[in-house]
């Protein structure tokens, strides 16, 4: 599924049509469930062999929904006497997950970098930190300063 919301332009691409067809052919319209009820096919191991190589790491875990992953990854990485930053525009699911993480939640002004690089520089610089932001803003369609974002996380790391 790489056309929804469109936002890399896929949904007519005449290869994701072609390779829709084909997977329509192999496996029907769906797998009726969720791969938790309904088990695991191969393509879900080649997709997930396919982004371990892309990321040069041993496996890699994918899930359905989006939504369910920014719950469970981002209230698991942030514990108690850490911190989660966020963009105020960021997706519901990303709000959710940094508001059940047990770290305290900080947010910064819509794609503001300054504002991002003041709330780091008043966070204790020992303390762990995670900044979690939309790479494409679903309901603006803007697109983070990745760069900016990164240079931030790492001028303030600890030594």
């Amino acid at each position: 599924m790489l056309g929804s919301n469109s936002y890399l332009g896929l949904t007519n691409h005449p290869k994701i049509k072609e390779a829709a067809k084909a997977a329509i052919e192999k496996y029907g319209s769906g797998c009726a469930g969720s791969r938790f009820l309904n088990g695991t096919l191969e393509i879900h191991l080649e997709l997930e062999q396919a982004l371990a190589r892309l990321v040069k790491k041993r496996r890699c875990s994918s899930t359905a929904r989006v939504s369910r992953s920014n719950l469970g990854v981002i209230s698991a990485l942030v514990g108690k006497g850490e911190y989660v930053l966020a963009d105020k525009c960021d997706h519901a699911s990303i709000v959710e997950g940094c508001q059940l993480s047990l770290g305290e939640f900080v947010r910064f002004g819509h794609k503001d970098m300054a504002a991002l690089e003041n709330r780091l520089r008043n966070i204790n610089p020992q303390a762990g930190k995670l900044i979690v932001v939309d790479g494409v803003f679903s309901m603006e369609g803007d697109i983070i300063q990745l760069p900016e974002v990164c240079r931030l996380a790492n001028n303030t790391a600890p030594p």
